[in-house]
């Protein structure tokens, strides 16, 4: 079914972007664009007044991008978003599938099933000892967490559309981007503030998905320790130097390397998953997404460990963009608002 008029949003620890975009016949023009500080220590906070203040810095965004629909597609955080790829799972009739999987969703998540919002999704068909088997990706929230945030939405003013994972509008943002190879398994990197996405998707679909506590205020505390350094000019060296070894004398790569290696860990249990697992699925690439994924040095540190192709996101490369607007991009971290596009390129 298609959606009404709506923007996306995406609601972070340390930002709150929001994103229009029409449909010119197929393509998608920027209609409207903007960003707004999230106020300190309100995100997943229960008390009534922080969900107030966030409404109201959601109302502050919209306000400044010029939105006049009051629908939005909104984004749920990867870290509180239960997923698990169930490979090879017995393809049944449509009317058993889905009790099939409930039965076996229970093993995987870890809260009761009443308190739970589930839905799956097939990812992939084969045969396997001559018998046809589906690989079905579970995706499930807790109705607390969705709950929260439908009532923040309707502080704000807005009418709540859907909910997405992040993880989910990462990947229809990437996979409408220029150069997308659409048959090439790939992986995710979304680095946010205090957490990293780390998730795999083939044909603009999501196939894996995990949330990693190491994000990049984890850097720029580890530059604060070993330096001695306040976190505001942490954060600068941060920016500055980065991962490059070139740089610095490499005395700040070398800080942090330990950080990088909590996530690059896990990089590497993903790959041998689907090698073991998805033989025709194994990731070619590396997708960099979110603000901290501008990391001086992090494409080539990846390339070098990983021998794959890494890039920045680009969700912009694809839509239409007046001379205005291409100008006010200029001044975005564009691979920031990932996220936020592919939230707003949802169609139905």
């Amino acid at each position: 079914m298609k959606l009404p008029e709506f923007f996306g949003l995406d609601i972070g620890n340390h930002t709150i972007k929001v994103c229009e975009i029409k449909w010119e016949g197929t393509t998608p023009k920027l209609v409207a664009i903007a960003s707004q500080d999230t106020p300190y220590g309100v995100i997943g906070s229960e008390n009534e007044e922080h969900q107030r203040q966030l409404a109201d810095h959601i109302k502050k965004a919209v306000v400044a991008s010029g939105i006049k629909s009051r629908n939005v597609v909104a984004a749920l955080p990867e870290s509180a978003i239960f997923t698990r790829l169930i490979p090879a799972f017995p393809k049944l009739a449509d009317n058993k599938l889905s009790e099939a999987i409930s039965y076996e969703a229970k093993k995987y998540i870890p809260i009761p099933p009443d308190e739970t919002n589930m839905d799956y999704m097939v990812v992939g068909e084969r045969k396997v000892a001559n018998e046809d088997k589906l690989d079905i990706l579970i995706v499930a929230a807790s109705k607390s967490l969705v709950s929260r945030y439908m009532n923040i939405l309707k502080m704000a003013g807005l009418e709540p559309l859907a909910l997405e994972t992040e993880a989910i509008a990462s990947s229809r943002a990437i996979s409408s981007q220029k150069g997308y190879v659409k048959n090439m398994t790939s992986i995710v990197l979304d680095f946010g503030a205090n957490g990293t996405d780390l998730s795999v998707i083939k044909d603009g679909s999501l196939l894996f998905s995990q949330s990693l506590g190491t994000g990049s205020d984890a850097f720029t505390r580890a530059i604060s320790v070993d330096f001695g350094l306040d976190f505001v000019q942490a954060e600068q060296y941060k920016r500055a130097y980065g991962l490059d070894e070139t740089k610095a004398e490499g005395k700040i790569a070398k800080s942090l390397v330990p950080i990088m290696q909590v996530i690059t860990i896990e990089i590497t249990k993903t790959m041998d998953f689907f090698k073991s697992r998805f033989v025709n699925m194994v990731p070619e690439k590396i997708y960099l997404a979110g603000d901290g994924a501008k990391l001086p040095g992090l494409s080539n540190y990846l390339k070098k460990l990983f021998n794959l192709e890494c890039e920045l996101v680009s969700p912009f490369s694809n839509i239409k963009l007046d001379e205005k607007q291409k100008k006010e991009i200029e001044g975005y971290s564009e691979v920031g608002y990932t996220v936020a596009m592919g939230l707003a390129l949802k169609t139905e």
